[in-house]
């Protein structure tokens, strides 16, 4: 998994509660030698951080590191919030965990649930964009007129987007002779998909190594949902695995197809 967490990570960095008890706490522990909680003005906004537990290493309170499923356990929650630690250079070594107050859980899950609504595409006409299968089925904004369209920008090494997968699946099969249109969009190339399809069935129509489409819709996160409407308007964007996005999905698109 790698995505860009900048947005949420600013966020709570400008979030007005800060616990200093447990920076003193962590004062004296090796693990923190030569480093310092960063603060708002310490980061450059314009360098996203990757927050997937491998690039950065992420650290719990009790100071163990967090991996894989671990580590999406935590972060699926408002129960804790990522602090980015910096050396002498300002360049983030580790993020430590800690307890969120009750302030922060509401400002973090309202910010959450605000962020498909204030998106900037939300409402205007999709981009058009013609792509190809990896099986050979052609689909262009033209062509899908008429349909619904569910986009999910993903890519094979991105945890959360694996993770999401089986229930991706299941939202396939609920509207499967309905008029909506399953695309997944991936970095990866055509031979890497099909060797991930031996071990992990993924029933959207894989469009393989298509950036263009990506960087057409501004996507700078992963993974990302868009639900194009039948008259071809933007009508839902969200990123990130977050607790509610395939509900949120699931019954945007029951209500497009009644």
């Amino acid at each position: 998994m790698k995505f860009k967490y900048s947005l949420l990570l600013l966020f709570v960095l400008s979030l007005n509660a800060i616990c200093h008890a447990q920076e003193a706490n962590n004062a004296n522990n090796p693990l923190l030698k030569g480093l310092h909680k960063a603060r708002f003005d310490e980061l450059d906004a314009s360098q996203p951080l990757m927050l997937d537990g491998i690039t950065i290493p992420v650290y719990s309170e009790k100071l163990k590191r967090l991996e894989g499923d671990d580590f999406m356990k935590v972060m699926m929650t408002a129960d804790y919030i990522p602090e980015p630690y910096i050396d002498s250079t300002k360049s983030v070594k580790l993020f430590l965990l800690r307890k969120a107050t009750e302030t922060e859980k509401n400002q973090m899950m309202q910010f959450q649930g605000d962020a498909p609504i204030t998106n900037a595409m939300i409402g205007k006409p999709a981009i058009p964009f013609a792509v190809t299968d990896i099986v050979g089925n052609n689909y262009s904004m033209e062509s899908l007129k008429g349909k619904v369209v569910v986009l999910n920008f993903w890519f094979i090494e991105c945890k959360p987007c694996v993770m999401e997968i089986p229930d991706l699946n299941k939202l396939v099969e609920k509207y499967k002779g309905k008029d909506v249109v399953f695309l997944g969009i991936a970095n990866n190339d055509k031979a890497k998909i099909q060797k991930f399809l031996e071990k992990q069935p993924y029933n959207y129509n894989l469009v393989a190594g298509d950036n263009k489409v990506a960087n057409d819709y501004g996507i700078m996160a992963f993974p990302t949902h868009i639900i194009i409407d039948k008259n071809a308007t933007v009508a839902f964007s969200a990123t990130g695995l977050g607790p509610t996005t395939l509900s949120d999905i699931d019954k945007l698109i029951e209500t497009m197809v009644k």
